[in-house]
């Protein structure tokens, strides 16, 4: 199996929709408290600007194609952007993917010229700082209440 990026597009919508809709996957996002709304989430897609690239992680094995989760690299036109993942299956959480879905991202990266990367996570996701830390990046700061800065050298 092997993981690459694509661009999202708005035919997108619908399926990160549905996989930010769980409460599984939306606990881990500091801002979202319940099922997003169809208005709202176009709203949002809408109002995004050239700074900010939104990638849909696809899982490639021998015979297809398949669609599995997303990131997003935001904060372009600084030197040190940001990184957000996650895995909208949840059947394929813990078998690496996001690991591997950021290395894609790390490889895009450094082809765009960019030497530094930060992300932001929840004080209480385990999981996520598990990921990040393992993948060398430091904690740094405090952010938000309850959320904490990572950063990576690339």
């Amino acid at each position: 199996m092997e993981i690459l990026l694509r661009e999202a597009t708005e035919t997108d919508l619908a399926l990160i929709m549905s996989w930010r809709s769980n409460p599984d996957i939306y606990q881990g996002f500091y801002s979202q408290k319940a099922p997003l709304v169809w208005e709202e989430h176009l709203r949002w897609w809408e109002s995004r600007n050239k700074d900010w690239h939104q990638f849909i992680i696809v899982l490639v094995d021998d015979t297809s194609f398949r669609d599995i989760g997303v990131i997003s690299i935001g904060q372009c036109d600084n030197w040190n952007p940001e990184i957000g993942v996650f895995i909208g299956e949840v059947s394929l959480w813990g078998k690496g993917l996001a690991a591997d879905a950021i290395g894609e991202a790390l490889k895009w990266l450094r082809e765009n010229g960019y030497s530094q990367i930060h992300t932001t996570i929840k004080d209480d996701n385990e999981r996520s700082i598990r990921l990040v830390t393992k993948l060398g990046f430091q904690r740094v700061c405090k952010a938000r209440k309850g959320e904490s800065r990572y950063e990576k050298v690339l």
